[in-house]
């Protein structure tokens, strides 16, 4: 996908686009099936040019996954509202990144495990957690592997 940034003086490096996804609680995940549009929030890891989430064993998401695994995805980091006397005027702080990718699920305990502690990494840093065979086996965990990204800022 081309990269093309038409604020190219918004964009932000390399090193700031990944602190952006380090840090980041929310992000919106887009799919496509069949021609239809799919788009879901979700909290994710992120590490080494990776999204890794985790979902119910089935559903939505899975299905069109199944169809056509290719994504796109955006997570945001919100400043403030800046009003302006002009309605056209206002404008918003912020940080954001753009990215495409290749969903694939991940299979096994131990790729599973593992693909869950980064999730929970990115909300409690540090910390070190048993995932149980029972609450592994419904759950599904699935990566984003990224093939571009790009981010820009208006701070």
């Amino acid at each position: 996908m081309d990269d093309t940034m038409r604020r190219n003086d918004r964009r932000l490096s390399a090193q700031l686009t990944n602190e952006i996804l380090e840090k980041g609680t929310v992000c919106q995940l887009a799919l496509a099936a069949q021609g239809e549009p799919y788009l879901v929030t979700m909290n994710y890891g992120y590490r080494e040019s990776t999204l890794y989430f985790h979902c119910a064993a089935a559903g939505k998401k899975l299905e069109i996954i199944e169809q056509n695994n290719r994504v796109c995805f955006t997570v945001v980091e919100h400043g403030a509202v800046l009003p302006a006397e002009k309605p056209c005027d206002f404008t918003m702080k912020y940080r954001s990144v753009v990215g495409f990718g290749t969903a694939r699920v991940i299979d096994g305990y131990r790729e599973k495990c593992e693909a869950l502690g980064i999730i929970m990494a990115q909300y409690a840093p540090g910390e070190t957690f048993q995932f149980p065979e029972g609450t592994l086996a419904a759950t599904t965990v699935f990566a984003v592997d990224i093939s571009s990204m790009a981010a820009k800022s208006n701070l």
